[in-house]
């Protein structure tokens, strides 16, 4: 069976009149009243994130609209395609990874366009560099193709660097953490990033749900999240955030359609992109940093 759910789209936001440090007040989401207490926050479900995970950067593009990235070696940043080129709004994809409906890429959008910020709150968020150039695999649709790298024009110093975990060994059932900028479960933008851990595994592809280059998560992200990882227990990115949903699609509730126990969120595995991978680093002149999975 198809996964006809919604796309983890980028998440628009009207920044161009307001400071990244108040950016609570400045998005296009329903107007709700945040939470006061930064604990009642959650990605969809989780808590804050911890100076350890660092390497999870908050990617705002053209000043419009806001992905999560992680930084892979100093001038490198791994994210989702859809976060760097223009796509189509929906996506339906077949396990075998053809195209459904939706998913056509079209022209990358200018690299000097993603700005990278570090930090763990939003209002201590620091610009540290922009995109020099983007690469990905050419790929004309995201299905089975939603992945992509950022090399920046100034290396980004005093933040961990992320290992990737580049062997194709992930498996059902696996514990993960999912980690982001995207929305909260009601429907608010976080005022700092956040995690969600202990999230297992549901399937792997090549299978009946999925594609050759994902994974599923169930009930995790939501809309800004995309581009974010799916950490393994040592730490190593398995997974960088695509697609998904619980089918209940609402603009006006974006959040409506990333809860409850049908969300099914669909990852791109790195270890699926051996060839661009080695493409993306070395036109950072790094080597990707590698960790083997923890034994079962």
């Amino acid at each position: 069976m198809p996964l006809p759910i919604a796309p983890l789209r980028t998440l628009a936001l009207a920044l161009t009149t307001c400071s990244i440090g108040a950016w609570l007040g400045c998005h296009d989401a329903p107007e709700r009243v945040a939470p006061t207490d930064p604990d009642e926050l959650a990605v969809i479900g989780g808590k804050h994130s911890t100076a350890a995970q660092n390497a999870v950067v908050l990617l705002r593009i053209a000043d419009q609209a806001v992905c999560t990235g992680t930084l892979v070696a100093r001038d490198l940043v791994l994210t989702a395609r859809h976060c760097v080129s223009e796509t189509d709004e929906g996506i339906v994809c077949a396990p075998s990874g053809r195209a459904i409906r939706g998913g056509e890429v079209g022209p990358d959008r200018p690299a000097a366009d993603i700005e990278v910020f570090t930090g763990l709150r939003a209002s201590s968020l620091r610009a540290r560099a922009r995109g020099a150039r983007i690469v990905h695999d050419g790929a004309t649709n995201l299905c089975n193709h939603d992945l992509a790298f950022v090399v920046l024009d100034r290396a980004v110093t005093g933040t961990p660097i992320a290992a990737l975990r580049i062997t194709d060994s992930t498996r059902t059932g696996e514990l993960v953490t999912a980690v982001g900028w995207g929305l909260t479960e009601d429907g608010e933008l976080p005022n700092a990033r956040l995690q969600r851990s202990g999230l297992s595994i549901l399937d792997v592809g090549p299978s009946r749900e999925s594609a050759s280059t994902e994974l599923v998560l169930g009930e995790a992200i939501c809309s800004g999240d995309s581009g974010g990882p799916a950490l393994a227990a040592d730490g190593a990115v398995i997974g960088v955030v695509s697609y998904g949903g619980n089918g209940d699609y609402d603009p006006y509730d974006p959040a409506r359609g990333c809860t409850g126990p049908d969300a099914r969120n669909v990852y791109s595995r790195v270890a699926a992109f051996p060839r661009l991978v080695h493409t993306a680093f070395a036109f950072a002149g790094a080597t990707p940093s590698s960790l083997s999975p923890l034994s079962p």
